[in-house]
């Protein structure tokens, strides 16, 4: 009652289907997986000590973790306890004595823009920055 063509066209496919997934089951088999299968290493010195106690590496990173948090705490705590030391006021700076008449004043001080107005102070100061 069917037709040859459709009969082969779906025995194609089924073969098609039936390579591909036995292809994909290889491919699955064979592929490598990193998660775990390994033996566990044999841990010396202060490693198997602390491999006592905390035997995964989950439980290791936790306690890493902890210790530094603890420590963070504790120094917070103290810092609290201790209180900021009070800060003394900064005597006041007494003011610098008038330059002599022979002088440049300061450029941050008062005097320089009196220092300025006469043109043989001006000449004085460029002969300073030439030398």
């Amino acid at each position: 009652p069917h037709s040859p063509k459709i009969t082969t066209m779906f025995a194609t496919l089924g073969r098609r289907t039936a390579l591909h997934a036995a292809r994909r089951t290889a491919q699955q088999q064979a592929k490598r997986r990193m998660g775990g299968g390994a033996a566990a290493p044999e841990w010396t010195g202060i490693d198997k000590v602390v491999r006592g106690y905390f035997p995964k590496d989950e439980d290791m990173v936790v306690a890493i973790s902890g210790g530094y948090l603890g420590l963070f705490i504790l120094f917070k705590i103290k810092g609290a306890l201790s209180g900021s030391p009070e800060i003394e006021e900064a005597a006041p700076v007494a003011a610098a004595p008038a330059a002599s008449a022979g002088e440049i004043p300061d450029v941050d001080s008062e005097e320089f823009g009196a220092f300025l107005e006469s043109e043989e102070n001006v000449a004085k100061l460029v002969e300073s920055f030439e030398k």
